[in-house]
């Protein structure tokens, strides 16, 4: 259709990814950032939640509105690159929780509800995604530590995000 938005750009606002750059810079500048195409930005840096330092990954794709119907694919993806997260094997709340097993290698973060619509193309990873991390690690953490996932949230099925449970 002529004159429909087709990027975050032409969404009255969206952050555009020159925004969530700006936004990261400024509250995250440890981050490093890589630019891999006009839309699509990787962050990596180092969090501390509690007593791990966590090299994470932050990759975001800023949608077209034709994307923005299909909120699993409009969200940020976040994981842990070093060190590895460990697994509790016979655990309740699963060998790994709150992850999308996409890459079996390395699981995405789960960090929001996003049928809630917790987060949405309108927010800053900044204010959202970054924070949101630290709080999975603790959690994460306190988990390893005792078995108790404090984090909330709810589990989604083995069978929707790829994990098979042995």
């Amino acid at each position: 259709m002529i004159g429909m938005p087709t990027t975050s750009a032409d969404v009255i606002g969206m952050p555009t990814i020159n925004a969530q750059i700006a936004a990261m810079d400024l509250a995250w500048p440890r981050f490093r950032v890589r630019r891999l195409d006009d839309r699509t930005t990787v962050w990596t840096g180092d969090l501390r939640p509690i007593f791990q330092v966590y090299e994470v990954e932050i990759r975001y794709k800023a949608p077209t509105i034709l994307e923005r119907l299909d909120p699993l694919r409009q969200q940020p993806n976040v994981s842990v690159l070093n060190p590895k997260l460990k697994r509790r094997n016979g655990d309740p709340e699963g060998p790994l929780p709150h992850v999308y097993w996409d890459d079996p290698q390395r699981p995405a973060l789960c960090l929001f509800d996003f049928e809630a619509s917790e987060w949405t193309p309108f927010d800053l990873l900044a204010e959202t995604t970054v924070p949101w991390t630290l709080n999975w690690l603790a959690c994460y953490e306190g988990w390893r530590a005792s078995g108790v996932w404090t984090g909330g949230g709810r589990h989604l099925p083995p069978q929707l995000h790829g994990e098979t449970r042995s």
